[in-house]
């Protein structure tokens, strides 16, 4: 008896320090991200370049964010405008150099895609709340960055890594079926810079099975600028 006692003991007290690491590395964290700053933005304007790897192609972009989850996405490809918008009830995209000369509403896994862009916080802000579930796994290979895995509610998988030191996610990998067969994604944040007290990486690497397939480096952000709604709305070509 006083065996499985002490047992139990073990194991209640194992499970109790996993649960305070992972509020502690939480807690780090959205201090670290500056997240009560962030609740306070109502709008954003990312500007940028994105240069597509494997075809060598380089354009620049504009993001326009408004809560709740409302974006607009400009840039352009093979010199031709390309323009992505939710308004918060439907989506559309306007690209004649992919083969969309006209505005195309958008729904499925693109719908899902610009929904994702379109969110103002990571997922580990307020999981619970989402229904989502976290786990501390463990910590990267070299051991720089606490590895947590968050499972969402529809059942996907996202592995972040904090840095131990600043606090901030460094990459964040799952997996996703494309063209038939599972694709490892990664998405590497580097070099963070503080804009109006609320840290934005400026350097940001997508890669699929370890090769690096797109690269977005951020040249300007603006916090609660007044942005016309009409941006948010079906495409209009002049």
């Amino acid at each position: 008896m006083r065996s499985l006692l002490l047992t139990l003991s073990i194991i209640l007290l194992s499970i109790t320090s996993s649960a305070q690491d992972l509020e502690e590395i939480l807690v780090a964290h959205y201090k670290a991200a500056a997240q009560e700053k962030m609740q306070k933005i109502e709008t954003i304007i990312t500007s940028g370049k994105d240069i597509y790897t494997m075809a060598g192609i380089e354009s620049s972009f504009t993001m326009y964010q408004e809560r709740p989850n409302k974006i607009r996405i400009q840039g352009e490809f093979q010199g031709s405008e390309v323009i992505q918008t939710y308004d918060g009830q439907t989506g559309w995209m306007y690209a004649p150099a992919m083969g969309i000369p006209e505005p195309k509403e958008i729904k499925g896994e693109e719908l899902k895609t610009i929904l994702n862009q379109a969110e103002f916080e990571n997922p580990l802000w307020n999981y619970e709340e989402k229904g989502h579930e976290l786990e501390q796994i463990g910590t990267s290979d070299d051991g720089s960055a606490d590895h947590l895995k968050l499972t969402t509610t529809n059942g996907n998988e996202l592995n972040f890594f904090i840095d131990k030191k600043s606090h901030l996610i460094t990459s964040i990998k799952s997996s996703q079926i494309m063209g038939g067969s599972e694709t490892e994604i990664e998405v590497v944040l580097k070099d963070y810079k503080n804009v109006k007290g609320i840290p934005v990486a400026q350097h940001v690497v997508t890669k699929m099975n370890g090769e690096v397939v797109t690269t977005i480096d951020i040249e300007k952000v603006e916090y609660n600028k007044k942005i016309d709604p009409a941006l948010f709305e079906k495409p209009t070509i002049e």
